[in-house]
């Protein structure tokens, strides 16, 4: 009885018995010495010994073709050996003539052979599986991924698809395929292969409650280890120009601008309290003066925080060069990708409405409402501003911090948006530190309307978007803006 027939049973003749094909992935490079060899791939390299001629030239040879699993069925050698390193094998579903349907193409150390698993008899989807299409260069095919699956698999034909949205509800594996209008064994083959790479759920290990599905596939994606993607700084976009390191006047910008005062230096350390002190006193403060914030205190914050130190310009002969943006906060790349907004309801020197900073020029570029929709959308964003303090304050100034998505993508592939909030947060705790120094009221606010945001800033939220919101208002003078000791729960913890 071959391999096919022990996991399946039941095939019958109807539509004949599908195959289970293995092949090394294609970035795999094997390189025979005699009876031993080394295996080059994308989480480093093995050597192997002693195998013997026909192993090695059995092996070499799954680079360049598929192998039918029932042929290994003898667990020679060859099979010993991709059990051993099953990561880099890949596994397709082919119909009898060896048309591929489905193939499993690991993406993690943590996968084994997925077309050895026998497929339960109810099967269901995970509810982390999503299916998308690929790039033109593999037009017709589409691919099935899950944070929870060490696989990514290929859906060759239609029929494959229409088998993963039967199983979108619990059925019988042989109702799934009567529905995707396959046969039986061709079912069962299909179920087998998902139940193996891991895309479905087996309720009995269960899947994790407390992940939504977009957190878990943005956390397994961003970094490396769940999966093959080229991650880090591979300036997969050097096609398309860098974004400038500066960006120009936008849309609604008009005139010269507002020059904000630049702070003196000696001024500033005389009367900032030293980091112990700001970095214990540092609270979110959702309660403000009678007398608003004012232009030079906001200009002040701005310049201490975001403002453009310096530019080192890139080397225009090096593909990858690209210029380098120095400012007050540390940031990977330095890409400077980084924006900041005033939405300014109440303060001294400023009219109402919605600013620009210019941290190059440490200006402030007025954005006027074009209509009574962009006064609508700025309404929106103060609201939402709000809300996210749970409704406990008017807002003064809301700094939204945008992202030029462009700067950060052009070098990093995977990682790009998580380096982004990564600067926000880096952000806020230098707004928060600054602002408690300069004795003003700061709150990071947790979320934001991207949708209000871009049309009261006039943005296109796929190029830039907002990231992270931010309140800065005038601190009330019953709130202390330092503290003058450590508090901790130390002792208390230890006597427990």
């Amino acid at each position: 009885m071959t391999v096919t027939e022990q996991l399946h049973p039941d095939l019958t003749a109807e539509g004949g018995t599908p195959r289970t094909l293995l092949r090394l992935r294609p970035e795999v490079e094997v390189t025979a010495q005699g009876d031993d060899l080394e295996l080059s791939h994308p989480w480093g390299r093995q050597r192997v010994h002693a195998l013997g001629a026909e192993t090695v030239q059995r092996l070499a040879a799954l680079t360049r073709t598929h192998l039918d699993v029932d042929e290994l069925a003898d667990g020679g050698r060859l099979f010993h050996l991709l059990s051993r390193f099953p990561y880099l094998v890949t596994t397709t579903i082919a119909d009898p003539l060896g048309e591929p349907m489905a193939t499993a193409v690991p993406i993690a150390r943590a996968a084994g052979l997925p077309g050895l698993v026998r497929a339960p008899a109810s099967v269901v989807l995970s509810r982390f599986a999503y299916l998308r299409r690929l790039p033109e260069e593999h037009a017709g095919a589409c691919v099935l991924e899950s944070p929870m699956a060490p696989f990514r698999l290929t859906l060759h034909q239609p029929a494959a698809g229409a088998f993963v949205a039967a199983v979108t509800a619990s059925r019988s594996v042989a109702e799934a395929a009567m529905l995707a209008g396959i046969s039986g064994p061709a079912g069962q083959a299909l179920a087998g292969l998902l139940a193996g790479a891991g895309f479905l759920d087996d309720g009995a290990t269960g899947e994790p409650p407390l992940w939504d599905f977009h957190d878990l596939l943005f956390h397994a994606r961003s970094r490396p280890g769940r999966h093959d993607y080229p991650s880090g700084g591979v300036f997969a976009h050097t096609d398309i120009a860098q974004l400038p390191a500066i960006p120009g006047l936008g849309a609604r910008e008009d005139g010269t601008g507002i020059d904000l005062p630049v702070p003196d230096w000696d001024e500033v350390l005389a009367r900032d309290p030293v980091l112990s002190e700001v970095l214990e006193g540092r609270r979110s403060v959702r309660t403000y003066a009678e007398t608003p914030v004012t232009l030079a205190q906001l200009g002040e914050l701005l310049y201490r925080v975001a403002r453009v130190r310096r530019i080192v310009p890139g080397d225009p002969s090096d593909p990858h060069g690209y210029d380098i943006v120095d400012r007050p906060y540390p940031a990977g790349g330095a890409t400077g990708e980084l924006e900041v907004y005033l939405s300014v309801v109440r303060c001294d020197g400023l009219v109402p409405g919605v600013y620009r900073y210019d941290a190059a020029a440490h200006r402030l570029r007025p954005r006027p409402f074009a209509g009574a929709a962009d006064e609508a959308a700025f309404r929106e964003l103060m609201t939402a501003a709000w809300r996210a303090t749970g409704c406990s304050v008017d807002p003064q100034v809301l700094l939204t911090v945008t992202s030029r998505f462009g700067r950060l993508s052009w070098k990093y592939s995977q990682i790009a948006y998580a380096l982004t909030l990564k600067h926000v947060g880096v952000v806020y705790q230098t707004l928060y530190l600054v602002a408690t120094a300069m004795g003003l009221a700061p709150c990071g606010l947790g979320s934001g309307d991207t949708d209000a945001a871009a049309r009261a800033l006039g943005l296109d939220w796929t190029a830039e978007s907002s990231v992270g919101e931010f309140l800065i208002g005038s601190r009330p003078a019953d709130v202390p803006r330092t503290a003058h000791g450590f508090n901790d729960i130390v002792a208390s913890t230890r006597g427990a």
